[in-house]
């Protein structure tokens, strides 16, 4: 029940359009789960857009993605803690951000040759994020 009522309450913000509103959130760990969810979903958006062959639109929801994993990792660097005191935070961020890349994988391979490269670059930018989470998870300090 707490979790249906979580839900109803974030829904304004994961529906949101753009990074703007989830950057309003006060709370840092909230608008950490807020931006992966946020990534979550733009990578569907993705893949129904490159199955659509719509790359006008594409190419903004792929930065949008990977915009949204830098704002959770920022989000969690803001809250002025140290990575080992946030380790499942890390650790969560880790994970997903791992699967992100596997799906944006799938999404590059999808792509024609030609659009590859937008698919790549935002690909690069989420696997840096990554291995900050991945760093953060591994700290000792």
């Amino acid at each position: 029940m707490r979790r249906f009522a979580a839900v109803l309450a974030f829904w304004p913000l994961l529906a949101s359009s753009d990074l703007s509103d989830i950057q309003k959130e006060p709370s840092l760990e909230r608008r950490f789960e807020l931006a992966l969810d946020r990534a979550d979903s733009l990578l569907k958006e993705c893949k129904s857009l490159a199955e659509q062959g719509n790359m006008k639109q594409l190419a903004p929801a792929l930065e949008d993605v990977a915009g949204a994993c830098e704002l959770a990792l920022q989000s969690l660097r803001d809250t002025g803690k140290r990575p080992s005191k946030q380790g499942k935070q890390y650790k969560r961020g880790e994970l997903r951000t791992r699967d992100f890349l596997r799906r944006l994988e799938n999404l590059e391979n999808a792509l024609n040759f030609d659009d590859r490269p937008m698919a790549t670059k935002t690909r690069e930018r989420v696997t840096v994020t990554h291995e900050e989470f991945l760093l953060g998870v591994m700290s000792k300090d």
